[in-house]
């Protein structure tokens, strides 16, 4: 009976997992590996960001170790160093080109815009005054670890720019 249950308990994980790959969910993704290879061998839309609930809680330590990263990997010279903007787009007021989420913000950091188009398929969906592709930084950021939390210091920034200076 014992082994009975064993091999059903065994079976049925097996199916669960069988279905999450299936449906492209990544039930390992692994956030200290490199950027480009999670970005590159994950299916569009299963990237997610660990970091979420402490992003939607407004983290002020997660917000200040993001933005400390932010400047690690020279963002500042594109974006500014509090993201609003510099020779590239504003990154901090809630237009984000391709969309606001975060498996995109993450493929587009890691691959580029050029890849983000001809890969994937995505357009613009907005404009800002500056345009310039994105490059490549998933080489430079080491880990997906670091990436994420930069999203997050992106999005609780923006989140908090937004609320201060409603239009």
């Amino acid at each position: 009976m014992v082994v009975r249950g064993a091999v059903k308990i065994a079976l049925s994980l097996g199916l669960a997992f069988g279905v999450m790959f299936a449906l492209g969910a990544r039930a390992d993704q692994d956030n200290n590996s490199a950027p480009v290879p999670l970005a590159e061998g994950s299916k569009l839309g299963t990237l997610v960001n660990p970091y979420q609930a402490k992003e939607d809680a407004h983290d002020q330590a997660l917000a200040d170790e993001g933005h400390k990263l932010f400047g690690n990997y020279g963002c500042p010279g594109c974006h500014g160093f509090g993201g609003g903007g510099g020779m590239c787009p504003p990154i901090t007021n809630g237009v984000w080109i391709y969309g606001d989420k975060d498996d995109t913000l993450f493929r587009l950091v890691s691959l580029g815009s050029a890849e983000l188009q001809s890969k994937y398929g995505l357009t613009r969906q907005a404009t800002e005054n500056i345009v310039a592709p994105m490059p490549s930084m998933g080489t430079v950021i080491p880990k997906a670890d670091d990436l994420w939390k930069i999203i997050s210091w992106i999005k609780i920034q923006a989140y908090t720019n937004v609320k201060n200076n409603p239009q």
